[in-house]
């Protein structure tokens, strides 16, 4: 979590995990992409997903919009978060 828990991946992807695009307040929208692993799968593996997460880095190399936060995530938590993602329909 992020901004003093306040900020989560569901806070922009959804409790579902399928993001869309929502109001990020002052007139400003961001489209979050869905992250169930069932999508995902075909272009992230564990380590690319690792980069995107802490990094901003897309599969391709470049970076992913400013929107996306840069967390700090030991490799547990990630492995744990990739279980879960694992677990949306």
């Amino acid at each position: 979590m992020m901004g003093g828990g306040q900020l989560t991946c569901a806070s922009c992807h959804g409790p579902d995990g399928k993001g869309g695009v929502h109001a990020m307040g002052m007139m400003q929208t961001m489209d979050a992409k869905d992250i169930r692993w069932s999508v995902l799968q075909s272009e992230f593996d564990a380590e690319k997903f690792k980069l995107a997460v802490t990094q901003g880095q897309d599969p391709d190399g470049t970076h992913l919009n400013s929107d996306m936060p840069r967390w700090n995530i030991s490799d547990q938590d990630l492995a744990d978060l990739i279980t879960y993602l694992k677990t949306l329909p």
